[in-house]
């Protein structure tokens, strides 16, 4: 049996690719900070393309815990979808919103969203 690999729409519930005036925030991680989260300003067309290649991107389900997250990424489409993510592993972890366990992903094809984010994030 291959293995199964998850789409975006499996991964972000109830997810809305179609809505209107998506966005993505980013907020670069650096816990030797007082601040740990910075705000990354992102153009509007870089934004559009982290959606598509997030959109096209597949993950796979996993056990391990990151503690090397170098990102939060908020993408708001129907609704806001929080995740931090360490870059170097390709690992995602979507913050839960129902109290839940947060769910975390490895990228297993990113679809250029990685050199995209580094490009938009230099």
């Amino acid at each position: 049996m291959k293995d199964h690999n998850d789409s975006a729409t499996d991964v972000l519930e109830n997810v809305d690719f179609n809505a209107e005036n998506p966005t993505v925030t980013i907020f670069s991680i650096d816990m030797d900070k007082k601040e740990i989260f910075t705000e990354i300003e992102i153009p509007e067309k870089t934004q559009q393309e982290l959606i598509k290649a997030f959109q096209k991107a597949k993950f796979k389900k996993t056990t391990i815990n990151s503690s090397n997250y170098d990102y939060r990424i908020t993408i708001t489409l129907n609704a806001g979808y929080s995740m931090y993510l360490d870059s170097d592993k390709k690992i995602l972890s979507i913050i839960s919103t129902d109290g839940s366990a947060d769910k975390k992903y490895t990228i297993v094809n990113d679809s250029d969203f990685f050199s995209i984010l580094e490009k938009a994030t230099k």
